[in-house]
């Protein structure tokens, strides 16, 4: 008995490669891109190609553009993916490159993961105008592109598309290419709200109804079931994960919990607890520090505990110090005292340490003036008045106290021990 049966499958192209812009007037969003005089439409008005690099995050539309603004210009291209792509195919595209009159447009995804090999072959023919190039990237070109290539490009950053614009944009799709399934306004609303601005999930969701659910009403729970947790945006590598911890700390700094909790949250869903974790040591010792230092202690043991018990239950610990931290009075004095004293000895302002305070444990120290050190434990209070900055800063301040209770008070019994001298 045969226990297989054959099952012919019809291989449809993908909605996002059917619905993928063929001009610029089809591009989602980036509206301060293709303004009247701005410079992509200039380029193509001109009909002169240059090297671009197109920066943002995945999904909002980079390759689509790169196509379109090739199509527009009506100049040949060739698609090629820097990681899956290899070497020969790069120099049959340059070859190609060669033979072309109008131009050529080398269309390189993810181009930061061009290797040397790759890049050296490419370089001569960019330099000499050969090939232009569109590039994609999700990481800052200006830290992860290799800086050859990137003098040789103008750097274009994306902006993150808006539900709205999602939901437009299917919504005009739809009107064009009718699907076999009916999808109400709510349903198309609660796709692009979901999907967290990256216009290929959206479709990618649409593109499963419309293949998978012909014959059912399609509801919130299908749609919820579809998405599941696929659509968190953010990982614990790249340029958008810096962003997320610079606007945390920045939260944090800046006392609103809300905000604070919010990018916690997104942190604990990507799982990088060890970012979390120095973000909130970072910003207790740089921007809460002397105004309330007790509380830099229980945010290391909120840690020690968040680690012990781990994910989920470490939620909780994390937005009880989180939202401390965003209540706390804030001070940088002692941020500030160091940071302006390495600024100094990076100046060159190394001066000679005051004979009194150097080293006089050894039996030749008298030979060399090192004497007059006075105990301050021997004084009455523990203090006794003496230099002990260089000479030429004698006069320095490198800690002027913030302006909170715990410092001005400390500081204050500071000012009466002096002035008992």
């Amino acid at each position: 008995m045969n226990y297989h049966q054959c099952v012919k499958i019809t291989m449809n192209k993908p909605l996002p490669v059917l619905w993928r812009p063929k001009k610029i007037s089809d591009v989602v969003g980036q509206k301060h891109l293709f303004s009247e005089n701005s410079f992509l439409n200039r380029m193509v008005k001109c009909h002169q190609p240059y090297s671009l690099i197109f920066y943002g995050p995945p999904g909002i539309g980079k390759t689509s553009i790169s196509l379109a603004i090739a199509n527009e210009l009506n100049v040949p291209f060739s698609l090629f993916n820097a990681v899956i792509d290899d070497k020969a195919k790069l120099v049959n595209i340059i070859e190609l490159a060669k033979k072309s009159i109008n131009g050529y447009i080398l269309i390189c995804e993810e181009i930061h993961r061009l290797n040397k090999d790759k890049q050296d072959i490419l370089l001569p023919f960019l330099e000499n105008g050969t090939i232009y190039i569109f590039a994609s990237t999700t990481e800052n070109p200006y830290f992860i592109v290799n800086p050859a290539i990137r003098s040789r490009c103008h750097i274009l950053e994306l902006k993150p598309l808006t539900s709205t614009d999602i939901y437009d944009a299917i919504k005009h799709k739809i009107a064009e290419n009718p699907l076999d399934v009916k999808l109400t306004d709510d349903i198309i609303k609660m796709i692009a709200e979901s999907t967290n601005g990256d216009f290929r999930a959206a479709i990618n969701v649409i593109d499963i109804i419309n293949t998978l659910y012909k014959d059912v009403e399609i509801t919130p729970l299908i749609i919820q079931q579809i998405i599941g947790n696929n659509c968190v945006i953010g990982s614990k590598y790249g340029d958008s994960h810096y962003d997320l911890l610079s606007a945390f700390h920045k939260s944090l700094r800046g006392s609103d919990p809300d905000a604070a909790i919010y990018y916690l949250a997104q942190l604990l869903l990507i799982g990088d607890l060890v970012a979390i974790n120095r973000r909130l040591l970072a910003c207790c010792y740089e921007d809460i520090g002397l105004a309330n230092p007790s509380l830099c202690a229980r945010v290391s043991q909120a840690i020690n505990a968040a680690m012990m018990v781990g994910i989920p239950e470490c939620k909780q610990i994390y937005a009880t110090v989180v939202i401390e931290m965003c209540l706390s009075l804030k001070s940088n004095s002692a941020y500030m005292a160091i940071n302006n004293a390495i600024v100094d000895i990076q100046n060159k302002k190394q001066y000679p340490i005051p004979n009194h305070i150097k080293d006089q444990s050894y039996k030749s120290a008298k030979k060399l003036n090192r004497t007059g050190y006075k105990y301050p434990h021997d004084y009455e209070n523990n203090y006794v008045q003496q230099q002990y900055l260089p000479n030429a800063l004698i006069d320095k301040k490198y800690y002027i106290p913030g302006n909170n209770q715990i410092e001005q008070k400390l500081n204050s019994w500071l000012k009466w021990l002096k002035s008992k001298k």
